[in-house]
């Protein structure tokens, strides 16, 4: 069989910023893309839009000329503080043997989110964009019965579909979603129509058994230990059980399917032209701009009555 269109793209780069798209443990579903560039010696790099304070964040240095901007290394990764970029840098630096930051973006709007990205690329010489998501809920069009938690997801797709550079997204988790309401169905229905633009580049199944199935499981293992005590990772819990084979609702909230070990790719341009309201963020400023905006929009629009397909 011929390559997906996403191995294309990820294949034919020479330096790719991997970027935790909706915030947390998001930056943790580029370690397989990770694993699977370094054998074909590309450069990656990683960034997160980060839940932590970075402000406060011991060890993390703000940059000189982009407000928001943070190099989180090794050394911020403390147990009593929540942080799982800088416990991914810690990964990458002892059993990895790359030390290298993890990029943090402040929480903010689309237009300085934008801003700091353009500087970040610019300044590693990034020539691919990928946005990681953990759940699906990135690729949702906007009039779904639920859209998740969209705020940090759509001002990271807005600034980066914005960027003169390539840019593609990866998801990982469906079926992660359905405490937040999301109706697999509609998500379904949206791969259709990506695909019908030509936006959907493909899918693949994470595999326990391959380097970089076993390199996410080995980050999953050191982030969590490292963040004993601090918030977990739901979606990556429901991704791994997916990768051993795990099956059914143990809880009323939980969905384990082959599914959830899924990766799936989607031109990011495509999914931002064909976003019902995305145009409405291009000149936010903060990240309450952007949730404010996102609630009056799904206010003044016809939302989809659930799906009676029971996912």
């Amino acid at each position: 069989m011929s390559p997906l269109p996403a191995h294309d793209r990820l294949h034919g780069a020479r330096r790719v910023l991997l970027l935790g798209a909706g915030g947390g443990y998001d930056v943790l579903g580029g370690v397989p893309l990770f694993a699977e560039l370094r054998e074909r010696g590309i450069a990656t790099d990683f960034a997160s839009v980060s839940f932590t304070a970075l402000e406060s964040l011991a060890h993390a240095r703000p940059d000189p000329q982009v407000r928001g901007l943070y190099q989180v290394d090794a050394t911020a990764a403390v147990t009593s503080c929540y942080c799982p970029e800088a416990w991914l840098a810690r990964w990458l630096a002892e059993t990895q043997g790359q030390p290298q930051p993890v990029w943090g973006l402040s929480k903010a709007g689309v237009r300085p989110m934008r801003e700091a990205l353009r500087v970040l690329t610019q300044r590693l010489g990034t020539d691919l964009v990928v946005l990681l998501d953990g759940g699906i809920d990135l690729i949702l069009r906007g009039d779904e019965t639920s859209i998740g938690t969209p705020s940090e997801d759509l001002a990271t797709l807005g600034a980066a579909a914005g960027l003169e550079r390539p840019t593609m997204a990866m998801c990982l988790g469906f079926g992660t979603e359905l405490r937040e309401g999301i109706r697999h169905v509609q998500v379904l229905e949206r791969v259709a129509e990506l695909q019908r633009l030509g936006a959907f580049l493909g899918a693949m199944t994470l595999e326990a058994s391959t380097p970089a199935g076993r390199a996410y499981r080995d980050a999953l293992d050191f982030v969590a230990a490292g963040q004993k005590g601090q918030r977990g990772s739901h979606v990556h819990g429901v991704v791994r059980a997916a990768m051993d084979g795990q099956f059914g609702s143990p809880t009323a909230d939980v969905w384990v399917s082959p599914l959830a070990a899924l990766c799936w790719f989607f031109d990011v341009r495509g999914l931002a032209s064909s976003h019902l309201f995305l145009k409405h963020l291009e000149y936010t400023d903060t990240i309450f701009d952007v949730t404010t905006l996102i609630r009056g929009c799904r206010k003044s629009m016809d939302v989809r009555p659930p799906s009676s397909i029971p996912i």
